[in-house]
């Protein structure tokens, strides 16, 4: 099987291992996966050498978590995955400052119809079209990605110390950027990003990744804790998604949107 790689994932991990060095328990890491729910979207399209310049009104869209066939059938990193490392700054582990990475993935229901309205080849439209995989297919498959820094209120709810398991409470609230991987096809015309290769990993408006907006989110759910050093935890995420200047054929496109996000966890205190 050939396998995916991510930059991401790297750098996080290196990161990892520099905080092993760090105090006992004042750090934390965990590796997730998700579900995402999109609400419908807007997406303007400009595309100047073309003469278009149009809207696809209320546009659904769904996710793709990557294991509906089957679980760690594939390569890790394939499905829609999270990534947290945080810092706890008081020794009651109550607050904490988190860098947060999720690899979500949106992508624009095939065949459903939609209001498109501006101008195409220079001429104005104002019809619902059908959005077959030529006319308009649009999709961050190899991520909506989103890089937030959160901060972190934990607490205690349940403790039961024969078994060494607590139940905590956690609630996280964070802004960060958005780093999307744009595959579409619009009025026939695919757009080419590059191949994912040194020197084309990141860009603004190019690129395998591009940086493509801003991302604000809150994040509450609980925590299993195992002698004060692994956990189980699940989350729901409510995040409002931004994003502009992403690339297409001879232009950009331009959204906003809510995502929903329900994530499973597992961590290690280091």
């Amino acid at each position: 099987m050939r396998k995916h790689h991510s930059l991401f994932a790297t750098l996080f991990l290196l990161i990892v291992s520099s905080c092993a060095l760090a105090t006992s328990k004042s750090w934390y890491f965990s590796w997730g996966y998700n579900k995402d729910f999109w609400t419908n979207s807007n997406i303007h399209i400009i595309q100047p050498g073309l003469n278009n310049n149009f809207t696809v009104n209320n546009v659904a869209a769904t996710d793709y978590p990557g294991w509906n066939t089957g679980i760690f059938n594939k390569d890790l990193m394939s499905p829609q995955y999270n990534i947290r490392i945080g810092h706890f700054v008081n020794a009651a582990h109550t607050w904490g400052i988190e860098l947060n990475f999720d690899h979500t993935k949106y992508n624009t229901t095939l065949n459903q119809v939609a209001r498109v309205n501006g101008t195409i080849n220079g001429q104005p439209i104002n019809q619902n079209e059908v959005l077959t995989p030529q006319y308009f297919s649009y999709a961050l498959h190899n991520g909506a990605n989103n890089l937030m820094l959160n901060v972190v209120r934990r607490k205690q709810m349940i403790d039961f110390p024969r078994a060494k398991l607590a139940l905590v409470a956690v609630g996280k609230l964070g802004a960060g950027v958005m780093l999307p991987h744009p595959e579409n096809t619009i009025l026939g015309n695919t757009v080419n990003v590059g191949p994912k290769a040194s020197g084309n990993y990141f860009g603004w408006n190019h690129g395998w990744w591009q940086m493509g907006g801003f991302t604000i989110g809150a994040e509450y759910g609980v925590q299993l804790v195992f002698h004060k050093t692994a956990y189980l935890e699940l989350t729901n995420k409510e995040a409002y998604v931004n994003l502009s200047d992403i690339q297409v054929y001879d232009g950009t496109a331009s959204q906003s949107m809510w995502l929903n996000e329900t994530i499973c966890s597992l961590g290690v205190m280091i």
